[in-house]
């Protein structure tokens, strides 16, 4: 006789299948001599790896991409001063001087009234001092869409990075949506399919966790699984559009805002199983709650649907 209750009473949610299947391509992707073994490599205890710890006091701001919502940009510049903000703007990607004056519309639009646009033509003009002077009283910076790698290609090791950390250390704030999200880690996620994610070095600004973005919209949770599983002392974040990680970076605490959900991952000391937090709006957790052994496995109809497709 069956121990499973009536089907209706297995039937999840449907985000909560969705992560399962999910968890089964990941599972997949990993392979080897079995599902299992290879998820163990996850189950390492947490005195096995070094944790990082940010040290600034600032907050980060990552959005995952799409259409940024009204409400979430003026969440955004309530934190870095509300109209008294002093914003810098940072393109992702080669833009051309007749496009720049649309970042500060944008803003103006939301309620900034401050704006300052930076872009660089080339990593010599941004490694001049004089090129970055708005960093040094900027209450907050936004980093653009485009591409990650931009970000570091440009303003990678130049004294724009120094003072992006500088503003973090004295309490400022530093946002990104999609490419500008992804470029603040320290390991940055650079592009890659579900197998084989493609990871280079980010600006440094957030070396705790690895940032994924339009995170459920292009179904990218098996790529955050795998770079989970090679590099467990880091967090994985996978932020869906319209949605914003909010960081404190001092108190290590991430509250969600938004229209959608962010998914953080963590090897976990006592399950077989990663650590997987999916959030909405007004959801939070601290870095330690997400690190901390679970107090039981996952439900026992996820572990069927994860290794053995039921």
């Amino acid at each position: 006789m069956s121990t499973h209750p009536p089907t209706r009473w297995l039937r999840p949610p449907p985000l909560i299948r969705w992560i399962g299947w999910c968890l089964l391509g990941a599972a997949a992707v990993w392979g080897g001599l079995s599902v299992r073994d290879k998820i163990l490599h996850l189950s390492t205890g947490p005195d096995d790896w070094p944790v990082v710890r940010s040290r600034e006091s600032g907050v980060l701001f990552l959005v995952g991409g799409g259409h940024l919502p009204d409400r979430v940009g003026r969440d955004f510049l309530a934190l870095a001063g509300g109209h008294e903000a002093q914003l810098v703007v940072i393109p992702g990607y080669n833009v051309e001087p007749e496009e720049l004056e649309s970042y500060r519309d944008e803003w103006q639009s939301h309620g900034a009234q401050n704006v300052t646009v930076l872009h660089a033509a080339s990593r010599a003009e941004a490694a001049a001092p004089q090129f970055s002077e708005a960093l040094v009283t900027a209450t907050a910076v936004w980093l653009g869409g485009g591409q990650q790698t931009w970000f570091t290609a440009t303003y990678g090791g130049t004294i724009v990075e120094k003072r992006l950390k500088e503003l973090l250390q004295r309490g400022g704030v530093v946002g990104g949506t999609s490419a500008g999200a992804s470029a603040v880690t320290s390991i940055m996620m650079a592009g890659g399919r579900k197998s084989e994610p493609i990871t280079t070095n980010g600006l440094g600004l957030f070396p705790d966790a690895i940032v994924d973005q339009h995170f459920f919209k292009r179904n990218r949770a098996a790529r955050l699984m795998k770079l989970v599983e090679q590099h467990p002392e880091l967090i994985g974040l996978g932020i869906d559009e319209q949605t914003a990680a909010v960081i404190e970076l001092k108190t290590q605490r991430m509250s969600v805002v938004g229209e959608s959900y962010v998914m953080a991952v963590a090897a976990n000391g006592k399950s077989h199983f990663p650590r997987i937090e999916v959030l909405k709006a007004g959801d939070s957790v601290t870095f330690d709650q997400l690190r901390a052994p679970a107090s039981s496995d996952i439900p026992n109809w996820l572990e069927d649907a994860i290794l053995y497709g039921e």
